[in-house]
């Protein structure tokens, strides 16, 4: 009888360590899932827009701001003029439906980014005794993974946008309700034909990645391009 009663101790003890150990290992699993799908969540945050310092940057040439008068401001007041504007912005978004974004977008200054989006207001002003004509254009550079294919950027000038977007892979023509992209690297190139003393221009860039786009597949997850606007005299 104790020999059996011994055996029964013995039987009871190694099922409930067994036990323990299983839910222990449960446990383990469950936190390893939990882990697993909150990775894979992370790697689906489909890409990046970014300039050397995580910003996107507005630069006119120093040799027009000493010459020329040529300023910019995050202010409509033009209060803290420089010659070039980093915009800090997302290191990181996902594709979205252009239609979301707010109508009045370009009534606020300075940086006013949304749910994976980018929006950056500023002004150029021409402080000097002459009127200019002057040239803008938007480039964009260490493209990956093809992310230039979906991206869009809305430019507004003075109030009045349009909106750039790659031509169509197949090559038939701009994407809808957009204009084709300069060139594989210029986003857009525009002119003032003439910017008078103390005159300002405003500017709104809004940049997303439009999930409309047929060319918004999963190859462009991880993708990062950098973006950056240069502001000069036309000559």
């Amino acid at each position: 009888m104790r020999s059996d009663g011994s055996s029964r101790d013995l039987f009871w003890r190694r099922t409930a360590k067994e036990a323990r150990t299983y839910r222990h290992r449960m446990k383990l699993m469950s936190a390893l899932l939990i882990m697993l799908i909150i990775l894979t969540s992370l790697i689906f945050v489909v890409s990046a827009l970014y300039s050397q310092s995580g910003s996107f940057t507005v630069s006119i040439n120093k040799v027009d701001m000493t010459k020329y008068g040529l300023s910019l401001s995050e202010s409509r007041e033009m209060t803290h003029l420089t010659s070039q504007l980093n915009a800090k912005i997302s290191e990181s978004i996902t594709n979205i439906a252009g239609e979301i974004i707010p109508d009045n977008i370009d009534e606020i200054d300075g940086v006013h980014n949304g749910v994976n989006y980018i929006a950056y207001t500023f002004y150029l002003q021409n402080r000097g005794e002459v009127g200019v004509p002057c040239e803008y254009a938007v480039n964009m550079s260490n493209i990956t993974n093809g992310l230039d294919e979906a991206i869009r950027m809305r430019l507004y000038v003075n109030g009045e946008p349009t909106t750039y977007a790659k031509t169509k892979r197949d090559g038939t023509g701009p994407e809808p309700g957009t204009k084709e992209f300069y060139s594989s690297t210029v986003m857009t190139k525009g002119r003032i034909e003439l910017l008078a003393p103390g005159e300002v221009a405003k500017f709104t860039v809004v940049l997303w990645i439009e999930g409309h786009d047929p060319d918004c597949l999963d190859q462009l997850v991880g993708g990062q391009l950098k973006a950056e606007m240069s502001i000069s005299i036309a000559h």
